[in-house]
């Protein structure tokens, strides 16, 4: 059995890990703890650097430390500082965006308290995910446990808005549903704030049956928030699609939600079909969309260029500010969307959506000797590293760079920077809280 160790916590490292160090130096990491705490800790598996290890016992807490909310906080793999006040988790987020830019090269240290903002808190620390993705195993729904494939059955979870906390506690009861479960991978249940309801995404091991059908009718009958039963067969979310009234085209069903009039001078309805992406914290994503509003302010509103637009997140906004928006992304749903979107706010006219990778649309602007003064970044994770050396050529003055992933980030950030690009201000923006993961915005000018 492997022993356990006292030892200090040192700092939180990215995922929410807390790093502290052996007599001899060795570095041990352990979820679960937070800076100066005094913990007794068993070592559970060791690694050519560093040993990980669990936590025991608590001998100096810190004074930021507090009772999650959570009662399978401890086991389920989901969240890592809910342990944390928010405050504080705000600070270890926003102190690991800075050493990610300083041990890049992107900076010094001495130079982070003029480029690193205050970051952009939640406006809700629970409740605020519109979307959730439970595993299925042997007829339970939950989450993994950490590092593991361990599931931990759920009812309700503290991040889900409470549409879907409600829907969730209704499911658990409903035996329709179980018959459902047996067949299912995964589940996830999405809000649909423009509806007031929820709609429920099953993954199905095999191809559905009349049965099947008929107990997607029956949940959609029986529980008035549940807008519609989506069947994901063989990883394509294809349908077929069940209300209370029966099988719906799935190209009907649209997900809304609106930004409110003091964002950008009047209202705006964003909508897209349920297999299209959008960020599961809409409160945060406002947020997002007035700090690039604000970064382009001083702008004459001319040309912008938006290589991953979505549904017109970033795009339309601008659009409505007078900018001429081009926008690409590689997902036809996600293009449709776009282009409703532009026609309902009456905004067709400054927009043009394409559906096109970002590195075949750079290539093609470039040689079409198309420029534009801003440009919009919000690549997935693996950002776009490939795209990086095309941007110079676009002729772009200033470049807004969205990343969920601070490796990549930095990444392509150095790219920008070879390529005569200066970093001006950088932004946590929360999009998580009582997680490790990280939003961030960054604002780049042109030397």
């Amino acid at each position: 059995m492997s022993k356990s160790v006292e030892l200090t916590v040192d700092k939180i490292i990215k995922g929410g890990l807390g790093l502290g160090r052996l007599p001899d130096g060795q570095v041990v990491m352990v979820p679960r703890v937070l800076p100066g705490e005094r913990v007794r800790v068993q070592l559970r598996r060791s690694h050519k650097q560093y040993q990980e290890a669990d936590l025991l016992e608590l001998l100096t807490p810190s004074a930021q430390r507090i009772p999650p909310i959570c009662p399978v906080y401890d086991t389920c793999g989901g969240c890592d500082f809910q342990h944390a006040t928010y405050e504080e988790q705000l600070r270890l987020k926003n102190g690991i965006l800075g050493e990610t830019l300083c041990r890049a090269g992107l900076c010094r240290e001495e130079e982070l308290p003029d480029l690193l903002g205050a970051p952009l808190a939640s406006p809700q620390i629970f409740g605020y995910r519109q979307r959730i993705r439970l595993q299925v195993a042997q007829g339970m729904m939950g989450y993994f446990s950490r590092q593991s494939h361990k599931l931990i059955p759920v009812s309700r979870c503290p991040l889900a808005g409470e549409g879907i906390n409600s829907v969730l506690a209704a499911l658990s009861a409903s035996r329709p549903f179980q018959a459902l479960l047996s067949m299912a991978s995964a589940m996830e249940l999405l809000e649909n704030p423009g509806h007031n309801s929820v709609i429920l995404l099953i993954h199905y091991t095999r191809k559905t049956r009349p049965g099947d059908h008929q107990a997607a009718r029956l949940l959609c009958q029986a529980l008035p928030l549940l807008e519609a039963v989506i069947f994901n067969v063989e990883g394509q979310a294809k349908g077929p699609c069940f209300s209370d009234a029966g099988e719906i085209p799935l190209s009907g069903l649209r997900v809304e939600f609106s930004l409110p009039e003091g964002l950008c001078g009047q209202p705006l309805t964003l909508a897209l079909e349920s297999g299209g992406f959008c960020q599961v914290n809409l409160g945060q994503n406002e947020n997002c969309i007035r700090l690039l509003l604000e970064w382009t302010r001083e702008m004459e509103p001319t040309k912008a260029l938006d290589l991953f637009c979505g549904m017109g997140n970033f795009s339309l906004p601008l659009a409505m500010l007078g900018w001429q928006v081009t926008g690409m992304d590689m997902q036809r749903s996600t293009i449709r969307s776009a282009v409703r979107n532009a026609e309902a706010a009456g905004l067709a006219d400054r927009c043009q959506f394409s559906q096109e990778s970002a590195t075949k649309a750079a290539r093609r602007l470039l040689a079409e000797k198309a420029t534009f003064d801003c440009l919009l970044l919000d690549p997935p994770r693996s950002g776009c590293a490939e795209l990086i050396p095309l941007l110079p050529g676009l002729a772009a003055r200033r470049i807004i760079y969205i990343s969920c992933d601070p490796a990549t980030l930095a990444r392509d950030l150095a790219g920008l920077i070879q390529a005569s690009y200066r970093l001006a201000e950088v932004r946590l923006v929360d999009m998580f809280p009582q997680t490790g993961h990280q939003e961030t915005m960054v604002r780049m000018e042109r030397e």
